[in-house]
């Protein structure tokens, strides 16, 4: 994958998390990203008092291949599985905009 297009989707996710997170649950709750070669992975942190760090757990991996990008979710068994409902797409902007509708209530939970 290119530099622009990781620049681009970096601005992307950056914008989303902003806009996700309420400026007031700043201090209890935030949204990471990393990248793991082509594998992008969303994660929500949470201050841990003890050891005073952020401790992360993934919500979801994005996956460039064969020029789309597949969404993967954690199972109950702890793997990365793929939701049938979202299927591959090129466009990245539409796949976290289905993970942000998450319908089926695969990644955020209430």
């Amino acid at each position: 994958m290119d530099a622009f297009t990781v620049r681009r989707i970096e601005k992307i996710l950056q914008w989303y998390i902003g806009q996700k997170i309420p400026l007031r649950m700043r201090s209890s709750v935030r949204l990471a990203y990393e990248w793991e070669g082509t594998n992008l992975t969303l994660c929500e942190e949470r201050p841990d008092q003890r050891y005073r760090e952020w401790i992360g757990l993934p919500i979801v991996q994005f996956r460039f291949l064969q020029d789309k990008w597949h969404v993967y979710a954690i199972s109950k068994k702890g793997t990365w599985e793929s939701p049938a409902t979202i299927k591959p797409h090129e466009d990245f902007e539409r796949q976290l905009e289905l993970v942000e509708l998450d319908r089926e209530g695969i990644f955020w939970t209430a």
